[in-house]
């Protein structure tokens, strides 16, 4: 994996001759190559991001993002930071869905056969840049979507992350156009075994009781206990007046009883009624359990994806984590970024970007795994 970044968002020639200079591609490119593309808003808006791509001489997918790092040496908001994967031996296929509001299958199914087809083989796995749906949680779909369509190949990626204090444009790129309603996917063929980390929000600081949801449809949640959603949080002491206090970083597990592990859902924003919206659908029944996160925890999680990762340290690393988990740090919004970049001191290339939903495998017994969509989590791929 060659990476670069640049600083460069107002002036596109500046940003292409940044990230070109430092790709040195005339003397490191293999026979097949693909690109990851994680940037600011602004190097979209300015055109930089485009003009980048337009220079590439393969396929560049990737999401706008709230900060972003790399081996290269720089974290910060305002960076473009451009991956290029390459080899002799692995073969890359790339595509963009369709535009995606209501309906999600569909577009994905689509997605993943036009992109399989240019392939001779099965692919080894899937990286996924997904939009942010108002609609419906585009995230949690899509991944099972892809997942019924590849017959579960591994499939890894992030949901576009434009955060200031809200979510304001996020965007999937594909070859240096931005589009706010449609996936990109990358797969990539030949003899890589790619390995894969899970740090989600520990719940062992949770309240100790857990309610039942008694009211909700698809990812809103009506009723917890009998009475509105909301009504149950300010009985918690998290929200008053009728407000949430720290919504987005409040976790919430939600266990149905399927045998499965609880999963953790993110409380995106308040609905009408005093209904809640979640980052993933929730059934009426679960039982839902509320936890906190702090500095400390956030970063144990990520020295933990370090010492994992020590175990192959030429490997190329892909790591994405969720913004609530950038929020909690406060005024210290790269200490993540900077423990990734400690933890990772002398090893292989890397990229680390935020996110909005994280799509990663999650380990089952007999060394399987289960695609999944995750919300306040910490994900690794190791290449």
């Amino acid at each position: 994996m060659l990476v670069a970044q640049t600083l460069e968002a107002d002036v596109p020639e500046l940003a292409v001759r940044d990230i070109l200079a430092q790709l040195a591609l005339p003397h490191r490119l293999k026979r097949n190559s693909a690109a990851i593309i994680l940037c600011h808003n602004a190097f979209i808006e300015s055109g930089a991001a485009r003009a980048v791509c337009e220079r590439l001489p393969f396929t560049a997918a990737g999401v706008n993002t709230f900060l972003n790092a790399s081996s290269s040496g720089c974290e910060d908001a305002i960076l473009m930071t451009v991956c290029v994967l390459t080899s002799d031996r692995c073969v890359f296929a790339a595509g963009l869905s369709e535009p995606m509001d209501n309906e999600v299958e569909g577009p994905a199914a689509r997605l993943y056969v036009g992109a399989e087809n240019l392939l001779a083989r099965r692919p080894a796995m899937a990286l996924l840049f997904a939009p942010l749906l108002r609609s419906l949680p585009a995230g949690e779909f899509l991944t099972a979507a892809l997942d019924s369509a590849s017959d579960g190949v591994p499939i890894f990626g992030t949901v576009a992350a434009d955060y200031t204090t809200n979510v304001r444009s996020p965007r999937v790129i594909f070859d240096g156009e931005a589009y706010p309603d449609r996936a990109a996917l990358i797969l990539i063929e030949g003899p890589i075994e790619p390995q894969f980390a899970v740090e989600p929000v520990s719940l062992a600081n949770s309240v100790p009781h857990k309610a039942i949801v008694t009211g909700a449809a698809g990812d809103i949640v009506t009723e917890v206990n009998g009475i509105p959603a909301l009504d149950f949080l300010e009985s918690l002491g998290l929200a008053q007046d009728g407000h949430i206090t720290g919504v987005h970083t409040i976790p919430v597990s939600i266990d149905t009883g399927d045998g499965e592990p609880p999963v953790v859902r993110a409380i995106v924003a308040q609905g009408p009624g005093g209904s809640i919206v979640m980052g993933g659908t929730v059934p009426a029944g679960a039982l839902m359990g509320i936890g906190a996160m702090d500095k400390a925890h956030i970063l144990a999680g990520m020295r933990r994806i370090s010492l994992r990762q020590g175990l192959s340290p030429s490997s190329p690393l892909l790591v994405y984590s969720c913004i609530t988990r950038n929020i909690v740090l406060g005024f210290d919004y790269t200490l993540e970024a900077d423990a990734l970049r400690e933890g990772l001191r002398g090893g292989g290339p890397f990229a680390f970007a935020y996110s909005l939903g994280e799509i990663c495998p999650v380990p089952l017994s007999g060394g399987r795994w289960r695609n999944a969509f995750h919300n306040m989590t910490l994900v690794a791929a190791s290449l």
